[in-house]
């Protein structure tokens, strides 16, 4: 493996060359500059380049993106000052493995280094799909709102990198399945991905569970057990309701964010996998850190991505999209008619997509595995048909019934049904298709 350290101050690049070279993890070099970085590249390719964002003359970040355009199968790892975080974060959208902020531990860019060494090893001659579908799916994930569009977009950037990403949003809004996706869409496919449920795990046994113990460290402990980090060597661990994790637990889970080594409960001797983990909460870890009950470094460490899933309410028009998949998947003889349909469509959801999946299985059972009509669902989707879409600041007001929605978008956007429906949030398909259900036109997609 070949790395490259790219750094203007000479004795701090050459300070990581030599612990690097200590731990015989390849051939080092290092280059002072952008400029000489390239002319290196040029003669010989690296497998890792490690460069500082703030350099003389071109940027660390347009020297990545000049990486990137030439040699894209090279790993870049980052290294910034904390007020330059946010700039390292956009670069991991953009395909950066990870980012280091100075002062590190050294033991952080080893890690790191060990980490793109097993990749590369494990990503040899694969490679993962990350279109998405026609259809409105992206592993897994389904939609065509311009909320959805901007997630598909981001997971299928995120997914390239390396680096922890934190999953945020209201419960049931799909944050497992985006978890998926990401490991999906990564070099990391054909390996393990490992769930764990924080909140559904005893707190005396949770220890154990993330990361496994040794034969006799307690009582009721006969064998030596492996964590789930260590059975997702290779993969990707998904712990989901991260907010609930304990305050005893979370400086170890800090520790293997930084080295990617722990112990066992009861071991003495480090052990070191190679994971990707990606963290799930529908709670404000920002206030949690301010009660208390969360470690602001721990906070941070996952914090290193963010995606944020739309609730359903904000998703106009994947609600049908949504509907046909669950009985597809689930009920393939039964359907669902227009009237029921526009019910679904307008109800707020405040349950997200977990309350609608509930609901379209009641309604399966209701008609037997028929036809669904409206008289299938609850009696509050009977009694209330208006889209209470949260109220936004654009001066369009979201709290009327479909018709008067669509007539209010069409006033406003002065006929033009384009931009109807981006005021909507709906795709200009979608908009025809429910003037044409409500007879409110043809249903055909005229010029204008």
């Amino acid at each position: 493996m070949r790395i490259l350290i790219v750094d203007d101050e000479a004795r701090f690049a050459n300070v990581l060359a030599r612990v690097l070279k200590s731990e015989a993890v390849g051939e080092v070099d290092v280059a002072s500059s952008a400029e000489e970085a390239l002319v290196r590249m040029q003669e010989h390719p690296c497998d890792l380049l490690v460069t500082d964002l703030r350099l003389g003359g071109m940027s660390g970040l347009e020297l990545m993106g000049e990486v990137r355009r030439r040699w894209g199968a090279t790993d870049i790892v980052l290294m910034t000052a904390f007020a330059e975080v946010a700039t390292a974060r956009e670069a991991l959208k953009r395909g950066a493995m990870d980012y280091l902020v100075k002062p590190f531990d050294n033991k952080e860019l080893v890690a790191l280094v060990a980490q793109a060494h097993a990749r590369r090893r494990a990503t040899v001659g694969t490679s993962g799909s990350t279109s998405i579908e026609p259809d409105g799916r992206l592993a897994g994930l389904i939609g065509e709102s311009p909320a959805m569009r901007r997630v598909f977009g981001e997971i299928e950037r995120v997914a390239r990198a390396d680096a922890s990403v934190l999953l945020l949003g209201e419960s049931g809004t799909g944050k497992e399945v985006a978890a998926r996706a990401l490991h999906t869409l990564s070099p990391r496919h054909s390996g393990p991905f490992i769930e764990v449920h924080i909140a559904a795990l005893p707190e005396s046994t949770l220890e154990s569970e993330l990361f496994g113990h040794e034969k006799g460290s307690f009582t009721g402990a006969d064998k030596r057990k492996a964590g789930m980090f260590e059975l997702a060597s290779g993969g990707t661990v998904f712990l989901d309701e991260i907010g609930e994790l304990p305050l005893h637990i979370q400086p170890k889970l800090l520790r293997f964010l930084q080295e990617r080594r722990y112990y066992r409960i009861g071991g003495t001797e480090p052990l070191s996998v190679d994971v990707r983990v990606v963290a799930a909460t529908n709670r404000d870890l920002v206030n949690e850190v301010k009660q208390g009950r969360f470690r602001e470094d721990l906070y941070y460490r996952l914090d290193v991505v963010t995606i944020t899933m739309p609730p359903l309410r904000e998703r106009a028009g994947d609600v049908g999209l949504l509907a046909r998949h669950l009985l597809a998947r689930k009920h393939a003889g039964c359907s669902i008619n227009d009237e029921a349909l526009l019910m679904l469509e307008t109800w707020r959801w405040p349950g997200n997509v977990r309350e609608l999946a509930n609901t379209i299985e009641r309604a399966v059972i209701l008609a037997d595995g028929g036809r669904i009509e409206a008289r299938h669902l609850p009696e509050r989707f009977i009694e209330r048909t208006p889209l209470s879409v949260v109220a936004t600041t654009d001066g369009f007001d979201h709290s009327a019934n479909e018709r008067q929605l669509i007539e209010q978008a069409l006033v406003q956007a002065g006929g033009n049904k384009t931009k109807a429906a981006e005021l909507l949030g709906i795709t200009r398909r979608r908009l025809y298709s429910r003037l044409k259900l409500l007879g409110m036109g043809s249903g055909e997609e005229e010029g204008e």
